[in-house]
C-alpha cells in the first residue's frame, strides 16, 4: 500500500484491499513502462503525485502509447514486406504450373496491388503540402539521376546531385580552357588567314596561262631523251668499263704518277726562271736612265765616275779637317766655294 499517504490508518475490507493490489499492480506497470521509455533518466513518479487522477492518466498515455506502437510497427512492416516485394525480380521467382498456385499468386497479388494502392494513398493523403513537394523533389531528382527505388534515399540522392555537380563545374572549367585554346588559336591563324586571301587575290601568285602546255611539253622532252640519248649514253658507259677493266688500274695509277711527277719538276723550273728573273730585273734596274746608245753610255758612265771619285776626295778632306781642328765644314765649304 504504498500508494496510501504514511498517515492512512490500515483498512480490513476485502474490497479496498482488491482495490489496493489492483492499484499496486497499475502502478508497477507505470512504473515499468516509465523505466523503458526513460531508462538514461531513471525517472519515477514522485510520492506526491501517485493518487488515482495521475494513475488513470498515465495508464491511458500507456494504452495510447502501445497502440501507437503497434501501428508503427505493422505500418514498418508492410513497409518493408512492400520494399521487398518492389525488388524482387520475377525471373528470381521458382515456376509454378499447377492450378491452385496460379489462382494463389493470382489473388496474393491483387491482395498486394490492393494494399499498396491503400498505402499510397493513405501516405498520400497524410502528406501536407510541404511533404507533397518534398516528396515529388525526390521522385523527381531520382529520375533525374536515373536511380533505382532501392537507392532513392535523400542520402544517397545528395550524394549522387554532389557527384553530379562536382562533374558539373569540372566540365565548365574545361569548356573555359577549351574556349581559351580556341580563341589563342583563332588570334594565331588570323594572320595566317588573311595572308592566304592575299595571294589567292595577287596575280602574281598564280600560275601561267601556259603552264600546263609547257609542263606537258618538258614531260614529252623528258621521254624523248629517255628513249633515244639515254641508250647512247649507256652504251658509251659500258664501253668506258671495258676500257678501264681491260686497261687494269695498275697501269692507269702508274701513268697518273708519272704525270704529277712531270708537274712538280716543271713547277721547279718554272721557279727557278722567276727567281732569275727578279735577280736581272735588280740588276738592269742599276743603269735605268741610260741612253740607249752604248758609245754615249759609256761615256755618261765615265763621267759618273769622276764625279763620284771628286766626291770621295772631296769626303775625304773635310773629314781630315774635321780631325785636326783646324777648318769647320762650313768654312771648308766656304773657301771652296770662294776658290
Amino acid at each position: 500500500m504504498s500508494h496510501l499517504p504514511p498517515s492512512a490508518p490500515v483498512i480490513f475490507s476485502p474490497s479496498v484491499a482488491r482495490a489496493a493490489a489492483s492499484a499496486a499492480k497499475d502502478w508497477s506497470f507505470v512504473d515499468s513502462w516509465l523505466l523503458s521509455k526513460y531508462a538514461p533518466l531513471q525517472l519515477k513518479v514522485p510520492g506526491f503525485e501517485r493518487n488515482p487522477d495521475t494513475l488513470k492518466a498515465l495508464l491511458a498515455l500507456a494504452a495510447a502509447n502501445e497502440a501507437a506502437d503497434d501501428s508503427r510497427q505493422q505500418i514498418a512492416d508492410l513497409e518493408s514486406a512492400t520494399l521487398a516485394k518492389l525488388n524482387e525480380n520475377p525471373e528470381d521467382r521458382p515456376p509454378s504450373h499447377s492450378p491452385s498456385t496460379t489462382s494463389t499468386s493470382a489473388s496474393a497479388s491483387k491482395t498486394y496491388q490492393e494494399a499498396k494502392q491503400a498505402l499510397l494513398s493513405a501516405i498520400s493523403s497524410s502528406l501536407t503540402s510541404t511533404g507533397k513537394e518534398s516528396l515529388t523533389s525526390l521522385s523527381q531528382l531520382s529520375q533525374t539521376l536515373s536511380l533505382p527505388p532501392s537507392q532513392a534515399e535523400p542520402l544517397h540522392l545528395a550524394s549522387s546531385l554532389l557527384s553530379l555537380s562536382t562533374e558539373l563545374n569540372d566540365l565548365e572549367q574545361a569548356k573555359q580552357r577549351l574556349d581559351l585554346l580556341s580563341s589563342h588559336i583563332a588570334r594565331a591563324t588570323a594572320p595566317i588567314e588573311k595572308l592566304l586571301v592575299q595571294l589567292r587575290r595577287d596575280p602574281g601568285y598564280s600560275p601561267a596561262a601556259g603552264l600546263a602546255k609547257e609542263n606537258l611539253e618538258v614531260q614529252r622532252r623528258i621521254k624523248m631523251l629517255a628513249t633515244q640519248s639515254l641508250p647512247q649514253l649507256r652504251e658509251k658507259v659500258a664501253n668506258l668499263a671495258s676500257v678501264v677493266a681491260a686497261s687494269g688500274n695498275d697501269g692507269e695509277v702508274g701513268g697518273e704518277m708519272v704525270k704529277v711527277e712531270q708537274v712538280r719538276r716543271e713547277q721547279g723550273a718554272y721557279l727557278e726562271l722567276l727567281r732569275q728573273r727578279h735577280e736581272v730585273d735588280a740588276q738592269v734596274r742599276a743603269f735605268q736612265g741610260l741612253p740607249p746608245d752604248t758609245e754615249q753610255a759609256r761615256r755618261e758612265l765615265e763621267a759618273l765616275r769622276e764625279e763620284l771619285i771628286s766626291l770621295t776626295s772631296r769626303r775625304d778632306e773635310v773629314f781630315e779637317g774635321l780631325v785636326e781642328g783646324g777648318l769647320s765644314p762650313e768654312k771648308e765649304t766656304g773657301g771652296r766655294g770662294m776658290a
